[in-house]
């Protein structure tokens, strides 16, 4: 089990990253003296590092695939092979720290230039492999069902018109590709470039089939009445978080803590704008 204070003793400037809905998610974790807690996306550290300032018997199990992160280097997909005995509360928050987007050069944010990498892991395909090797019908299918991007075909075929000129190998190589057919005057409120990019980061990481994977052993991971929140960014993850718990609760095997998600404040978010779209749900684990 990785000592999470190590973190604290390093000196780790925390106010780099800000975890979302702190308070929310570990008061709806119900942690006791003697609990044990999963953390499942480590991050940052700082829904750990808050448990461990409140509850400082509380065993930490802490888990990232990131391998720069300070923690056992896993996807929560594998955790049933770290966990080893019942959890008493499971924490998965599914969104990319700022850390991450800001320092670690692997091409998670559009705003720099860096090389177009976006694995978490360090392992298997990447970004600018798909962009430079998948078909048009499968680039398509990323930006559309990845990204719900409304004009996934017209960003798809400017992508192969690209690459046959000059392959993709940074971040504003495929910024300057959408622009040229989706512009900054595009009508939606955020960079026109953000659901691309999520797109490709989620399926290189293949993160959606790694939730529900991560999540049904996670569920068989929980002691009798633990709690399992997840914190999640985007409506696809939000839709398989919501689905699971409502499966679970539906066969009796659990009930909600959390009727509707927990959102953010109006005041976390004007500190936080990444937190904007942030939903926190938690079920408890029946008999």
């Amino acid at each position: 089990m990785p000592r999470v204070g190590r973190l604290i003793e390093k000196g780790l400037n925390q106010s780099m990253h800000k975890p979302v809905l702190l308070h929310e998610s570990i008061e709806a974790l119900d942690l006791k003296p003697n609990s044990i807690f999963f953390d499942g996306t480590f991050g940052g550290g700082g829904h750990s590092n808050e448990v461990r300032k409140q509850f400082p018997m509380v065993k930490i199990i802490a888990i990232d695939q990131d391998p720069e992160v300070d923690a056992i280097h896993t996807n929560f997909r594998n955790l049933d092979k770290i966990v080893t005995q019942k959890v008493d509360a499971i924490l998965f928050d599914l969104g990319i720290s700022t850390l991450q987007l800001e320092n670690s050069g692997r091409g998670f944010s559009f705003l720099k230039n860096e090389p177009l990498d976006m694995r978490m892991s360090g392992e298997g395909i990447t970004a600018r492999d798909i962009l430079n090797s998948w078909d048009e019908h499968a680039i398509e299918l990323v930006l559309r069902g990845f990204g719900e991007e409304k004009i996934s075909k017209k960003i798809a075929r400017a992508i192969i018109k690209r690459r046959k000129i000059k392959s993709f190998q940074t971040t504003f190589d495929l910024v300057e590709t959408v622009l040229a057919v989706k512009p900054k005057s595009w009508r939606e409120k955020i960079h026109p470039a953000t659901k691309t990019f999520q797109a490709l980061r989620i399926a290189t990481n293949e993160e959606l089939t790694s939730l529900e994977i991560g999540l049904e052993k996670g569920f068989r991971a929980l002691e009798v009445n633990g709690r399992f929140a997840v914190i999640s960014f985007h409506s696809l993850e939000d839709r398989i978080v919501k689905n699971f718990f409502r499966d679970k609760i539906k066969e009796k095997s659990a009930r909600p803590i959390t009727k509707k998600p927990i959102i953010p404040s109006a005041k976390e978010v004007e500190d936080n704008p990444r937190s904007r779209s942030a939903k926190l749900r938690v079920l408890a684990k029946n008999e």
